[in-house]
């Protein structure tokens, strides 16, 4: 009984760790047998670049989620991050003083949560839903509701390109692979861990739970505010309508990518990968011009799906155990 308990829980440890990996080849597989036009060079560049402000995201959600908490106000974030961006550049003309400026708001923004979360035992939650309506609000208010458009030599980085790859798809790399370090590579990354895992036994070890929290949430900010400046590179505007539901996107692919819900396991490639898999998902959709109605009910099925098998994999994990 114990061999076929343990056969089920290596089986099971093996998906969570490798099972994004044959989702996305089947999602590639059906989606190159609707549309003879998915494989094609423009239309995966433009999968890509699609997926680099999601990808970004994901950075951040990633440390959040194995750390046992979420991020609810992201979208909303990268729209007051945008917002920020456009409107300091074109009072300054200085795109330094604009990224600045835009990671010095929004790494304010996540102290505020991180604290109320932290060190108020506040419910993320409620704290991060709270942050979604009142970043959203800041955005309309600052821009007086309208799109601020130009965002001077920061749209650079989305028309230009190195050895023919976007800036863009270059810089969502290089954060996926700073992620990979801090969280694999630094005692920061195994604290995190530890304090999703089991933030009792963490605090018994003599981790600060409550600090390494509040350490997520910053790194989250600085995401949301890279996320933010990117986005409004692609649109040359500050748009507070702008990264509806992005905070959605950025933890299904997370959760597709692995990440358990209730803290200590995730993997910010894995997370990359659940988020190609989305775009390639939105994309073959709107090959084949399927309603964005009914994209929004397909993402609800995939968050309930992957939930459902992250359960199973940690039910199957724990008998074994």
């Amino acid at each position: 009984m114990k061999q076929k308990l343990g056969m089920k829980a290596n089986r099971a440890e093996l998906f969570s760790r490798f099972g994004i990996l044959l989702i996305f080849a089947l999602v590639v597989l059906v989606a190159s047998l609707v549309s003879n036009r998915f494989l094609s060079t423009d239309n995966i560049l433009s999968v890509f670049t699609q997926c680099t402000v999601i990808g970004v995201l994901s950075c951040g959600m990633t440390m959040l989620i194995v750390s046992g908490n979420t991020d609810l106000s992201a979208g909303s974030g990268v729209a007051l991050a945008g917002v920020v961006c456009a409107l300091v550049i074109n009072t300054s003309g200085s795109w330094v003083l604009a990224v600045l400026a835009t990671v010095v708001v929004m790494l304010l923004t996540s102290a505020l949560q991180g604290i109320l979360v932290s060190y108020c035992a506040l419910v993320p939650f409620i704290v991060t839903l709270a942050g979604q309506l009142a970043f959203r609000g800041a955005a309309q208010v600052l821009s007086g509701g309208a799109p601020i458009i130009g965002v001077g030599a920061i749209a650079k980085i989305s028309s230009g390109k190195l050895f023919g790859v976007s800036w863009l798809i270059i810089i969502t790399i290089l954060m996926v692979l700073f992620t990979w370090l801090i969280m694999n590579y630094t005692s920061f990354g195994r604290y995190i861990y530890a304090s999703g895992g089991n933030s009792e036994a963490a605090t018994a070890a003599g981790i600060n739970v409550k600090l390494m929290i509040l350490f997520a949430y910053l790194y989250m900010g600085v995401c949301t505010a890279l996320a933010g400046i990117m986005l409004a590179a692609r649109t040359n505007s500050g748009q507070p309508t702008a990264a509806q539901a992005y905070e959605f996107d950025a933890i299904i692919a997370c959760v597709l990518g692995g990440c358990g819900m209730a803290g200590g396991v995730g993997s910010v490639v894995a997370s990359l990968i659940g988020a190609l898999t989305i775009g390639v998902i939105n994309n073959c959709m709107n090959l084949v011009g399927v309603s964005p109605y009914y994209q929004s009910i397909v993402k609800g099925a995939i968050i309930v799906v992957a939930v459902l098998l992250d359960k199973k994999t940690h039910d199957a994990v724990m008998k074994a155990s």
